[in-house]
């Protein structure tokens, strides 16, 4: 004999959960209202912490309209911003803040280039590689490699070159996303230090 269904209950059952859904909703709404301006400006000061980092003693002027690179990525990744760099009026050269992905889509790069066209710093802004693999790629001994390269960097699995950085053993993608990133700021800062690519 099947078990008669109670209709009342069954909609009691479902306004409950729907008010303790709509009620999750509320409070998850509230608390995002409140902590997404505190999260913007702490991601505007880890920017402009990691732009000082790369090109020390430098103002930085945000590019707005920055189509005019997306040409130069190659589709290896994306550029979220460009800055020029200058001090006392003059143009020291320029940070680029590109996305890549290495094992998991996400490397925020950014990377400083001077006049002549070097890489003076890098610093990963933001990531989700493998902690202990892919996560090492923010330690300096990493970022430190890509100081005074020019373009094209390359990735080496074992015994580095002059145009090559020590891929983090255990996690080549993570560092070729890294590089890749380099490689696109290098040619954009090409682009805004020379006026053309080549």
């Amino acid at each position: 004999m099947k078990e008669k269904i109670n209709i009342g209950e069954v909609i009691k059952v479902a306004i409950i959960l729907f008010a303790i859904t709509a009620i999750s909703a509320a409070l998850l709404g509230f608390v995002n209202s409140q902590t997404a301006p505190l999260i913007a400006e702490n991601n505007i000061k880890k920017e402009q912490t990691a732009l000082e980092a790369v090109l020390p003693g430098c103002e930085f002027e945000e590019i707005k309209d920055i189509s005019q690179y997306e040409a130069l990525t190659d589709g290896k990744g994306e550029i979220s911003k460009v800055y020029k760099a200058t001090s006392g009026g003059s143009l020291k050269g320029a940070c680029i803040i590109t996305v890549t992905s290495g094992y998991d889509v996400g490397i925020q790069t950014v990377t400083g280039v001077d006049k002549d066209l070097k890489v003076t710093g890098v610093e990963i802004i933001k990531m989700k590689e493998t902690p202990g693999l892919g996560a090492n790629a923010n330690k300096p001994e990493f970022k430190e490699q890509y100081k005074g390269r020019t373009y094209e960097v390359g990735v080496s699995k074992n015994g580095a070159t002059d145009t090559e950085i020590q891929a983090i053993s255990g996690a080549t993608k993570t560092s070729r996303g890294v590089t890749n990133g380099v490689n696109i700021a290098l040619k954009v800062a090409e682009k805004i230090v020379k006026g053309g690519v080549k």
